[in-house]
């Protein structure tokens, strides 16, 4: 008998600490409650024991019996009303919103299509929370929001969108994996609308191809200011090793060697055909419209040869042969010549000396296409000293520059050639001979001295032969 007592026992104190717990576990988690001002809401409550309510400004409650409980929203605030049962303690969290704050919400509601998208009140800010799919429904609801601005204005609330993306970039990896074929090339979203191509490919050529696939793909995901950020790791280092050999070529012989290149013809046997004598042609260009790629046949069988010879004619000469080697993207600078003193006032009667170059100056900036090309910014110079249009300056005289500039912007392949010309030089000299004493004699002295005039042109040209080198 005393065992079944004590199993009673246990029993009742379990059911009563459970209730407790039970009791504890929803007093802990307050139900919330969101009303307009001026309108009720009816509560059951049986059982009804005793009411509580944290500021009565905001909203009061009243018992109806012990079965109901009635709270009223007053002013737009935030309070809680407690519930207390013979069995229950039930909290409330209890939000007064002003009534135009509620109509706006269900305008914006109703203009919403989104299911997972819910909209909750906040003193003066309704909160948009919940997700999307992807950005461009994101980008749909962001516009409806900003239709309600004018009211925003008008009745002084906010919004706050609190919208999150489920997928940032919608199916552009799977595009993106289609048309690369299985890889480890990840693609991620930043916060200033840009694209992240990150992952490991074996060398800077398809690192290129992948970033150009995702240029094409990735437009509708980019911010109106996005773009592609490179982070790929490659396995090998790919550098640029660009030989340019710089001739100086008498204007003369260079027209002969123009009309010769333009007036050849092919034959039908694949003969370049110039008037009498004949010679094989190697490969013909395939490319219309690429006139500054010389190809394998020009760069080794007919233009070297043809200016080899004129240098040793002594029509040429062969001023730098050069061979550097550069990053992809990175800017090369090369400069045969040297540098002239020029003075410059500082105020107060100070002079300083600042040092100007001169010469034959070569910059480029050669980058790795995806499809294994070379893409190379060129702007070669060619600058003189001109003493004839120079300044003097307490006795000496500082030389003008004459300059003649180049920028263009070319694609070969690895290992083609590009020629660049047309940079003149114009050199003219006056050479004076005369007999000392008689050529000094007034009236007669101009018969005893001479006068000769030398004017020399040249033209200088560029041959780049930029090739991808992997290390």
């Amino acid at each position: 008998m005393d065992r079944i007592r004590r199993t009673l026992l246990t029993f009742v104190l379990g059911a009563a600490l459970m209730g407790a717990a039970a009791a504890n576990a929803e007093a802990a988690t307050p139900l919330p409650l969101t009303l307009e001002s001026g309108h009720s809401v009816v509560i059951e409550a049986p059982q009804l024991v005793r009411l509580a309510v944290g500021d009565a400004r905001i909203a009061s409650v009243v018992a109806v019996g012990d079965l109901q409980v009635v709270v009223s929203a007053k002013t737009p605030g935030r309070t809680s009303v407690i519930v207390w049962t013979r069995t229950t303690r039930t909290a409330y969290e209890v939000t007064v919103s002003e009534q135009s704050l509620d109509r706006i919400t269900g305008m914006i509601r109703a203009s919403l299509t989104e299911p997972d998208v819910t909209l909750v009140n906040f003193d003066h800010s309704i909160v948009v929370r919940g997700s999307v799919e992807d950005s461009a429904h994101f980008a749909t609801l962001k516009e409806v929001l900003t239709r309600f601005e004018k009211l925003e204005t008008a009745q002084k609330y906010s919004v706050v969108n609190a919208v999150t993306v489920r997928h940032p970039l919608g199916d552009l990896a799977a595009n993106l994996t289609r048309a690369m074929g299985p890889n480890d090339i990840q693609f991620d979203p930043d916060a200033k609308g840009n694209v992240i191509v990150s992952g490991h490919v074996p060398d800077r050529v398809r690192a290129q191809w992948v970033l150009e696939q995702a240029r094409g793909l990735a437009g509708s995901y980019l911010a109106g200011d996005g773009k592609v950020i490179d982070r790929l790791s490659v396995a090998t280092v790919s550098q640029i090793d660009v030989k340019v050999r710089i001739y100086e070529v008498d204007k003369t012989a260079l027209d002969q060697i123009g009309l010769r290149l333009q007036s050849g013809t092919p034959d039908a046997s694949g003969n370049i055909v110039l008037g009498a004598p004949s010679f094989p042609i190697l490969e013909q260009a395939q490319n219309i419209g690429r006139a500054l790629n010389i190809g394998a046949f020009f760069r080794t069988t007919r233009l070297a040869p043809t200016l080899d010879l004129l240098v040793t004619n002594g029509n040429a000469k062969l001023l730098s042969e050069p061979e550097l080697v550069a990053m992809p993207g990175t800017e090369a600078t090369f400069l045969v010549g040297g540098e002239i003193p020029v003075p410059i006032s500082t105020g107060l009667g100070a002079v300083s000396v600042i040092f100007k170059e001169y010469g034959v100056r070569l910059k480029f900036t050669p980058t790795i296409l995806g499809n294994g090309s070379v893409e190379t910014k060129i702007d070669p110079e060619v600058s003189d000293l001109d003493f004839a249009d120079g300044v003097s300056l307490n006795g000496f005289v500082i030389p003008a520059l004459k300059t003649s500039k180049l920028s263009t912007d070319v694609v070969t392949a690895s290992g083609e050639s590009i020629m660049m010309g047309g940079m003149l030089r114009r050199i003219e000299q006056r050479n004076v001979t005369k007999i000392p004493l008689l050529s000094s004699l007034p009236f007669i002295g101009g018969l005893f001295k001479s006068t000769r005039y030398l004017h020399n042109e040249t033209d200088v040209i560029f041959v780049m032969t930029p090739r991808i080198v992997v290390r």
